[in-house]
């Protein structure tokens, strides 16, 4: 086989190459999308929300509505967006549905509560990132519990129970009791308890009926405006 031919054959098989290149990479996005989503979420919050709460850590008011710096800009808000961020996506890591599309839409409503309600921006930047972590807590504490039981034989448990039939008839019963308050602690109550909150925290105070997206800063400024025009 001469080289022109192995090249026309080269050029032939490319397209084909190319396609299941792209294909393996289509199919690996949507295995791990939940992830992707949540990782974005997580992004645009310390990007926006966080940035914006520490500059206006590090700076006091100054004249002309304008913000002196007092010293350097704090991290604090990124840098535990990105223990969170971390925690959830190795408690999802390799975790069948649904519980990475439920963490994947608590970072998505939690997102869009931070940037819809400025005036509740501090504390729901707070609870979002509190509630997304007992959940990721919750799926590490589920999965090891079901990791260290599923290794334990009926003579492990025999020695604390008397004999292996026993054993095995306790076994059956209790990882089935325990994994259903496990499915409906991650599929339901702890979801539903920061969907919860969520709601709480956004009818806590009343909303601008002016300005339903100022901040705190801007209906202060707009008080002291007030008649000076």
């Amino acid at each position: 086989m001469t080289i022109l031919n192995q090249l026309g054959i080269l050029i032939t098989d490319l397209p084909v190459y190319l396609a299941n290149g792209v294909l393996v990479i289509l199919y690996g996005l949507e295995a791990h999308s939940a992830a992707l989503v949540s990782l974005a979420c997580a992004l645009v919050i310390a990007l926006l929300p966080d940035a914006q709460a520490q500059a206006q850590a590090g700076s006091r008011p100054g004249r002309h509505e304008e913000n002196a710096p007092i010293g350097p800009t704090p991290r604090t808000a990124q840098i535990m967006t990105g223990i969170v961020v971390a925690a959830w996506l190795i408690a999802q890591w390799d975790m069948g549905a649904p519980v990475p599309w439920i963490g994947a839409v608590m970072w998505i409503t939690g997102l869009a509560a931070v940037l819809t309600l400025a005036v509740q921006r501090q504390p729901l930047l707070w609870y979002v990132k509190a509630g997304i972590a007992m959940y990721a807590l919750a799926v590490i504490g589920s999965r090891i519990y079901l990791g260290y039981t599923s290794h334990l034989t009926a003579e492990q448990w025999a020695a604390l129970i008397g004999s292996s039939e026993s054993a095995a008839t306790v076994i059956a019963s209790t990882r089935g009791n325990v994994t259903t308050i496990l499915l409906w602690a991650l599929w339901l109550v702890v979801p539903l308890g920061y969907f919860s909150m969520l709601v709480q925290q956004v009818f806590i105070n009343p909303m601008s009926i002016v300005n339903p997206l100022a901040t705190a800063q801007d209906m202060l400024r707009a008080l002291r405006m007030r008649g000076s025009k």
